[in-house]
């Protein structure tokens, strides 16, 4: 069994990079995109040693970072982007490039049938553990990260707005779930069928001179509306990857970490600043340090539960077997 771990990288001057660092393509920021990437697919590759891990890109990228991921056993592609092209001023233009690369390898991957498994993620990106129940789950469905925004969430709000504007007779009777554009997996027949359908949703919400997308419409518009109308099932990926929001206000209340813990952390706020340090970590000791370490280096702390002296007696009693 063959599996491809994937990643996109595009590139054109003066389009916006993400939200959340707030700046254009640049050199300095493609310096901090290309340590995220390596740290992102490092972690991937050293989880998962006999899949195939390799980052798509729209431009040459120099030979130096090409050397630095090939050392790490992550191959360089160049994949044009040329589907899924929307004007830059849509903030998440270049997101739209994950979507034009999975079309892109399913194509290729239709031809030669080399991978069983295809799994797209974003580039900030860290994985904890492998993939073995990720790709057996697959089997199933495509995958895809349910983010779990309320009806109203602002996010959720762009896409269900969209989604009422463009296919008005089906969200009467189809409540749009919000997925994110960090993960996409599934066999080769089940990410046809999904790629089809998201060509069909892009063109129709490009063309219709009618109608226009939300300036905030993204990758995960799209992604989110084929998943509500193609006939492939979706699978929730919550079991395989989790979105940290970390800041300076950030406690985990959660288990996925431990006891019921995902492979893939997804910690879109430390672009520049965890996975910096993670990629200077590497280099000095060509390990990443344990997880909680990096959840350490992440912001990702453990939820402090309070002290009081009824958890004493509590714990006092169930060592004693007391009731």
């Amino acid at each position: 069994m063959k599996n491809l771990i994937c990643a996109a990288f595009s590139f054109k001057e003066g389009f916006n990079t993400s939200t959340q660092t707030g700046k254009t393509a640049d050199d300095k920021t493609t310096i901090t995109y290309l340590k995220n990437i390596f740290v992102t697919l490092t972690s991937a590759k050293l989880h998962n040693p006999d899949d195939d891990v390799v980052l798509f890109a729209n431009a040459n990228i120099s030979e130096e970072w090409v050397r630095r991921l090939k050392d790490n056993n992550i191959e360089v592609r160049i994949c044009p982007f040329n589907e899924f092209v929307i004007d830059k001023e849509f903030i998440w233009a270049l997101a739209y490039y994950k979507l034009c690369v999975l079309s892109h390898v399913v194509k290729e991957n239709a031809e030669t049938k080399k991978y069983d498994h295809i799994l797209l993620m974003d580039t900030d990106t860290f994985t904890t553990r492998r993939y073995t129940d990720l790709w057996a789950e697959s089997d199933f469905g495509v995958l895809m990260y349910q983010v779990g925004h309320d009806f109203t969430h602002p996010d959720r709000a762009v896409i269900r707005e969209d989604f009422e504007k463009f296919y008005p007779e089906e969200a009467k009777t189809t409540p749009i779930t919000h997925y994110g554009g960090e993960f996409v997996a599934g066999k080769q027949k089940d990410l046809e069928q999904f790629m089809e359908t998201c060509h069909k949703v892009f063109d129709k919400m490009t063309t219709d001179i009618t109608k226009k997308m939300h300036e905030r419409a993204g990758d995960e518009t799209i992604w989110s509306v084929a998943a509500a109308l193609t006939d492939a099932r979706i699978i929730n990926a919550a079991p395989y990857i989790f979105r940290f929001w970390t800041s300076k206000i950030f406690y985990l209340v959660s288990n996925v970490t431990e006891s019921n813990p995902v492979c893939i952390w997804h910690v879109p706020n430390e672009k520049e600043a965890g996975f910096i340090r993670l990629y200077d970590y590497y280099q000095r000791n060509k390990e990443f340090p344990d997880p909680v370490r990096v959840a350490g280096i992440f912001g990702i702390t453990k939820a402090k539960r309070p002290f009081s002296f009824s958890d004493i007696i509590f714990r006092l009693k169930r060592k004693l077997g007391v009731k």
